[in-house]
């Protein structure tokens, strides 16, 4: 006699499934998850956003202010190159029945560190030189997108750690990538900054405004072309700047007084350009840093310049001398970052300030770190990122002096 067979019962049913392959379907949900979580941990983990290597740039801009009331402005061109030479041009354009005011002429020589600047025509020309202004490259009187480099250094930053103090949106000007962003320093500032070349092409705070037609396709004038150098001629006032260039680290430590520290972890292609030393009371208006030392203050600062193309950075250490008048010198530190944006502490692993704290902030003059031991500090700023400042402090590392 013919049996059917038995039905599986619900459990014994639901136990012979569980053993079966996943579903194609299942599988490919399985791997999405997996490329998700590695995404977000691997492939979307910060990139650097390094300087772009830059070697020149030409241009004319425009500049409006609003700032006092009525509205002023200038008209003008500009053009640089790696060496530290520059030039510029500005002039006034004519309102309605009114002529614009003179021009003025601006041009600055790397050889021989002097900025040379005219204006005015004929018998009415006036021309001044300054010699030995820091840093030592690019000191014209005009504008260019150089003077806003710090900024696009904030930029960079912010992008390549998804800093969200700082509001970014990619997006184009004409056929180039661009950066949109804005930022509260000291006061709001809004930039837009070519992603190719590092370059400001556009600023706006506190009621001035900058816009940079860059040309991108001829090369760059020299200073000579502007000729603001031969305009001034044997008639023009002469100052002499403070700082007292040296040769070497070596040497500047030997003015100094002290071994000066010098990073051998400076970001590829960056060289350290000039030397040079001030007094320590100095220091308090160099490149809007945080010392807060008196005018008599004991001790010499040493400044460091670096450059890579049309990107700079500089280093301003102080040494024991001024560190013994300054016993609230870590206190120092902490207002250092007082107001600034998007202040971290991060202590540092390598170098002559193995263990201490650094602070990082961004600044008009771009992100910024400082840092204090027991025998130096030293403050950092302009054109790297946050990353790249501490990588190059735990470079640090003092040259002996030549006995």
């Amino acid at each position: 006699m013919f049996t059917s067979p038995q039905r599986p019962s619900q459990r014994a049913r639901a136990a012979r499934f569980s053993r079966r392959p996943p579903s194609f379907a299942a599988t490919l949900v399985a791997l999405a998850v997996v490329f998700a979580v590695a995404w977000m941990l691997f492939l979307r983990s910060d990139e650097p956003v390094t300087a772009p290597l830059v070697d020149g740039v030409q241009g004319t801009y425009q500049w409006r202010s609003t700032a006092a009331g009525g509205e002023t402005g200038v008209d003008g061109e500009f053009s640089a190159v790696r060496s530290g030479d520059a030039g510029g041009s500005a002039r006034t354009p004519a309102g309605p029945g009114a002529p614009g005011l003179v021009p003025v002429r601006s041009a600055y020589a790397t050889a021989t560190r002097t900025e040379s600047t005219c204006a005015g025509v004929g018998a009415r020309l006036r021309c001044r030189r300054t010699v030995g202004q820091w840093p030592p490259v690019w000191r014209v009187a005009t504008r260019s997108p150089l003077d806003y480099q710090g900024l696009a250094a904030i930029v960079r930053t912010a992008v390549e750690d998804g800093d969200d103090t700082v509001g970014i949106k990619p997006g184009k000007d004409a056929d180039r990538a661009v950066w949109r962003a804005s930022m509260r320093l000291d006061r709001q500032v809004d930039v837009v900054v070519d992603q190719e070349t590092g370059l400001v092409t556009w600023y706006s705070s506190g009621g001035e405004t900058f816009t940079a037609d860059i040309d991108w396709d001829s090369p760059p004038q020299t200073a000579a072309a502007h000729d603001a150098d031969a305009a001034a001629g044997a008639g023009a006032e002469v100052v002499t700047s403070a700082p007292q260039y040296a040769a070497t680290p070596v040497d500047a430590g030997r003015d100094a007084g002290y071994d000066v520290l010098v990073s051998d972890l400076a970001p590829d292609g960056y060289e350290l350009r000039a030397v040079a030393t001030v007094p320590a009371g100095s220091l308090s208006r160099v490149d809007d840093g945080p010392w807060d030392l008196p005018d008599d203050s004991q001790g010499t600062g040493v400044l460091e310049l670096y450059t890579r193309g049309l990107s700079l950075f500089t280093v301003e250490q102080v040494g024991s001398a001024t560190m013994e008048r300054l016993s609230g010198m870590p206190a120092q530190q902490e207002a250092a970052a007082n107001g600034r944006l998007s202040v971290r502490e991060t202590t540092l692993g390598y170098g002559a300030f193995a263990g201490e704290t650094a602070l990082t902030w961004y600044q008009e003059s771009g992100p910024s770190l400082f840092v204090v031991g027991e025998r130096r500090a030293v403050f950092v700023t302009g054109g790297l990122t946050r990353q790249e400042l501490l990588a190059f402090a735990e470079g640090l590392k003092p040259v002996p002096r030549a006995q």
